[in-house]
């Protein structure tokens, strides 16, 4: 793997509501850039009708089969093994397009932040979806009318709760305070790095959040702090051409060797050693 810096897209589709649904086919019309590794500021859901995908997320190589589906969120590390052209459908969409809602900021947060240690390949098999895409589809090509955003979100939020029905049920401790700790910690990583520093924030106590992080997560705060800022580590170390050094004043460190042992403490491994063995594959 060259250490490469990490490209980035926006949403760039002329639909005025936020979304896009297509065959993923596109995939291959343009496969220089999907077998890159890239970033996008939109979620892209993915769901394979007939063969299987595979992708890199985060690190983690994942597989899809048929009547598998998967969501990626802004901001993920991806890339695309096109060995495989299986029959497949795309949904892109914009963080705003479903709304300010708080049943769909819950529902996007069970299917993504219930374990940030687990990528979750769910299986829909069994269910309609084909009929579904299909029809979100039609109605994304057809004249605009009063009726159209209303109709996608609903085709949407439809396959995005049968996508979180299907998380195993001893994950599904999702709570409204953790969700807003977690939708903190994503902004604020790279600066706020102590629990004590999101309690006022979220007019909460210790012990609560305490209870209802572990509750989501299985993990302390200060855990799920640490391991957002190791994420965002090795991106920069795996994707970029800064130094350990800017690597380690962009995360909040004042010292590189504060972030080194930080990161050699939850990886094992030193930033430089991380680094060498990610350009090596």
């Amino acid at each position: 793997m060259k250490n490469a810096v990490i490209k980035r897209y926006s949403f760039k589709v002329s639909s005025a509501i936020g979304v896009e649904a297509k065959s993923l086919d596109f995939l291959w019309e343009k496969s220089s850039i999907a077998e890159e590794i890239h970033r996008a500021d939109f979620y892209h859901f993915i769901w394979v009708e007939k063969g299987e995908l595979f992708l890199m997320v985060d690190f983690e190589e994942l597989y899809l089969k048929t009547n598998d589906a998967f969501l990626i969120s802004p901001g993920q590390i991806c890339s695309f093994n096109l060995r495989s052209h299986p029959q497949a459908f795309s949904v892109l969409f914009i963080p705003e397009f479903l709304g300010e809602a708080s049943t769909d900021a819950q529902l996007l947060h069970r299917i993504l932040n219930i374990n940030p240690l687990e990528h979750k390949v769910i299986s829909l098999q069994g269910l309609p979806i084909g009929n579904l895409m299909q029809q979100l589809i039609h109605e994304l090509e057809s004249d605009r009318d009063d009726y159209q955003l209303v109709v996608a979100r609903s085709c949407l939020r439809i396959l995005l709760a049968e996508v979180a029905r299907r998380l195993p049920k001893a994950l599904c401790n999702s709570n409204e305070l953790a969700r807003l700790f977690f939708d903190e910690v994503e902004k604020n990583y790279h600066q706020w790095y102590n629990v004590s520093d999101y309690l006022p924030l979220l007019s909460v106590q210790e012990k609560l959040l305490s209870e209802s992080v572990r509750l989501a997560v299985g993990m302390t705060p200060k855990a799920y702090i640490d391991h957002r800022r190791i994420l965002e580590a090795k991106r920069f170390l795996a994707y970029n051409e800064l130094s350990i050094k800017e690597i380690a004043f962009s995360l909040g460190f004042d010292e590189a060797t504060n972030f080194s042992k930080f990161f050699r403490k939850h990886t094992n491994v030193t930033p430089n050693d991380f680094r060498l063995l990610q350009i090596k594959k």
